[in-house]
């Protein structure tokens, strides 16, 4: 799955090996991803919070600080992402 839009109009699409940008709107903000060992030739992914602050593009340039509860929203369908294509992930800081 390469890109995911959710019914809110909000999407989730990969942007390299180790990155996802989470659009919304005008707005949107790249996440860092890694990769953790689940069997033989499996591997499931982590998604580094810690990446989701600031909001990288806005309609008027400026940068804006993603709040805990906006946070936890675009974490709640980082999840569903996967889960859509039956892919493990871990939530960290």
């Amino acid at each position: 799955m390469t890109k995911k839009t959710f019914d809110d109009g909000s999407s989730i699409e990969w942007i390299d090996k180790e990155t996802l940008r989470y659009s919304e709107k005008e707005a949107s903000v790249l996440i860092w991803v890694d990769y953790y060992k689940v069997g033989f030739l499996s591997y499931g992914r982590v998604v580094k919070t810690s990446s989701i602050m600031n909001w990288d593009t806005q309609l008027n340039g400026s940068s804006k600080i993603i709040d805990a509860n906006k946070k936890q929203e675009i974490i709640e369908k980082l999840q569903l992402y996967y889960s859509a294509s039956n892919t493990k992930c871990r939530i960290e800081p």
